[in-house]
């Protein structure tokens, strides 16, 4: 009779092939390894099993901000970002089907103005005249007393824009509707420089969609303003009086930041 306690017991080898799938059992651990890990949507990974309770990492949003992001974004809230709620609050719109037209062919700078009126978050229609140079997409704006014949004050301001881009004695054009108080703008323009250095290009009357460019400008400028607006009142925690002097600067720093920190 044989004595089982004396019989050795062969110990367990490794890498045995299973005589069914003919897979050795290293394999067969690693599929199963593979089995656990579970990914959960597209935001979130399994991580393992702690007190019998799954554990998951989230994946950072490739849309979203990190804080330091934000930070920088809120200085000046330009260009738009639509994760902030004050670029939507201030410039959310529909997007718009835009052609873009030639750029005058004899090389000319191309100048619009028209005057744009925000009033809503002002509390009363604050008048401010802009611009924009085609070419270069340079815009202007400035806060004036009122629409129309005004001294020279808005004609130095379009004649200081103009020689900031380098057009103050090159010959340039003018582009505007024919309403009476550009009139007197355009003419004040013309006498300010140099004889025969201003071609003047009127569009149709009562025609302010064949000045695109402009009214555009116009949309930019008025929702740069808002968003500056907004977040100055966000900061000092108040509303701020539309006749406080620091609002009529504010048509100026929108197309200051506009020139400098808009993207396309």
């Amino acid at each position: 009779m044989i004595d089982v306690a004396e019989t050795p017991v062969r110990p367990l080898e490794r890498n045995v092939t299973c005589g069914i799938c003919g897979v050795d059992d290293e394999e067969m651990e690693l599929e199963a390894e593979e089995s656990e890990k579970i990914v959960m949507g597209e935001e979130t990974v399994r991580i393992g099993k702690e007190d019998g309770v799954r554990g998951f990492k989230k994946l950072v949003d490739p849309l979203k901000p990190n804080k330091e992001e934000v930070d920088d974004h809120d200085l000046f809230h330009t260009p738009y970002r639509n994760w902030c709620p004050i670029c939507v609050k201030a410039k959310g719109k529909a997007l718009d089907h835009q052609k873009k037209g030639e750029i005058n062919p004899l090389g000319y700078s191309e100048y619009s103005f028209d005057y744009g009126f925000p009033g809503d978050e002002f509390g009363f229609k604050l008048t401010v005249l802009g611009g924009k140079e085609r070419r270069t997409g340079m815009r202007f704006a400035t806060a004036v007393p009122t629409k129309g014949a005004s001294g020279r004050f808005s004609s130095d301001k379009a004649l200081q824009f103009m020689e900031e881009i380098g057009d103050k004695t090159n010959k340039v054009i003018v582009k505007t509707d024919q309403e009476p108080s550009i009139k007197y703008l355009v003419n004040d323009i013309v006498e300010g420089r140099p004889n025969g250095q201003t071609v003047l290009e009127l569009s149709p009357v009562k025609s302010s969609g064949s000045n695109g460019v402009v009214e555009k400008c116009i949309q930019e400028l008025e929702g740069q303003l808002r968003a500056s607006l907004l977040a100055f009142e966000a900061r000092v925690g108040r509303e701020i009086n539309a006749k406080e002097p620091i609002v009529t600067f504010m048509p100026e720093y929108a197309a200051y930041l506009l020139n400098r920190r808009d993207i396309g």
